[in-house]
């Protein structure tokens, strides 16, 4: 798995390689897709986690509870796809919220 780096309060996965890559290179990384995935957290009340998805991103109720169910029963769920700097502030602010969640490349 990639490198990961601490920021406060969420955790973003970052490509091991990007810090390898030349200028040019990582400028064309940024265009990929990025994931921001919610982890299973036992500990937050479910009810918190579909208040903080329909804050965060928008969300109806009904796609924030299924996007919760899946996290809490296959212990994570893709949440966003999209560029990387607005995944990396969906992380953050999940976070800063109570949650876990990472960013990591799109295979």
């Amino acid at each position: 798995m990639g490198r990961t780096l601490a920021a406060a309060p969420g955790v973003i996965e970052a490509d091991p390689d990007l810090s390898e890559r030349r200028g040019d290179d990582v400028e064309g990384s940024v265009a990929e897709p990025y994931n921001v995935f919610l982890w299973n957290d036992p500990v937050t009340l479910m009810e918190v986690v579909v208040r903080v998805l329909k804050k965060v991103f928008g969300y109806s109720s009904e796609k924030a509870e299924l996007l919760m169910l899946t996290a809490h029963h296959e212990g994570k769920v893709v949440v966003w796809t999209g560029e990387r700097d607005r995944a990396v502030r969906y992380c953050l602010e999940l976070g800063t919220n109570g949650l876990q969640s990472t960013v990591a490349r799109v295979a």
